[in-house]
């Protein structure tokens, strides 16, 4: 059976990193042009941007091309009252639904990220914090589709041993020894919103391995 690895995510959570690295393998149906790029619209350039929007454009396509496709969308989508692309939550299980009827199998992956910088980097960038539209998403999407939750700092941290661990769990092929992936992971924008901190409280005990109160 063909096999489809869906991406979901809070706005702000590496969706077009995570894109990249499961683009990156040559039998992966999957966003190819973002690779060579640094940022690209979802709305405008994701593969599968207009079945998004209408699902039964899904029975049209042409499944014959790989064995392995991928798709992505961020939860919501734009920005709340920016025009011409407010703010969109996808119908996720609609679509995955859709891809079924297609005769595809349906893995939902879901990206994380540290909460703290999800807030600012949401509320800088959108005025709120729009992590709500994807927990709203999980209350349709379970227990038929039970996402992989993965974690952008770990990606960081592990990459290859990382990526190979993922590979056994989501049955799709990664390219978890491209070359490429030290590229793309060159950057870690975590580091823009983290400070050193002189010392903690705890930092004696730690040294020590003694508690004083």
């Amino acid at each position: 059976m063909k096999r489809i690895l869906v991406l979901i995510g809070p706005q702000g959570a590496g969706n077009h990193l995570w894109s990249k690295v499961f683009s990156l393998h040559p039998d992966v149906y999957g966003w190819k042009s973002l690779i060579e790029n640094y940022w690209e619209a979802h709305r405008f350039a994701e593969p599968f941007c207009k079945h998004w929007k209408d699902h039964s454009l899904l029975k049209s396509f042409d499944w014959d091309q790989s064995d392995y496709y991928f798709t992505s969308i961020s939860c919501p989508l734009g920005i709340k009252d920016f025009e011409p692309n407010p703010t969109w939550n996808p119908d996720v299980r609609g679509f995955a639904d859709a891809l079924e009827d297609c005769g595809l199998e349906v893995q939902i992956v879901a990206i994380g990220r540290d909460q703290n910088i999800l807030y600012h980097q949401q509320k800088r960038l959108r005025g709120e914090s729009t992590i709500d539209y994807l927990f709203n998403q999980y209350d349709r999407l379970l227990p038929k589709y039970s996402p992989i939750f993965l974690s952008y700092e770990l990606l960081h941290l592990y990459t290859s041993e990382y990526l190979r661990s993922l590979e056994n769990q989501i049955n799709i092929p990664i390219a978890w020894y491209d070359e490429r992936l030290g590229e793309l992971l060159k950057t870690d924008t975590n580091e823009k919103y983290i400070h050193y901190v002189e010392d903690n409280d705890l930092d004696n005990c730690n040294r020590t391995g003694k508690y004083v109160k």
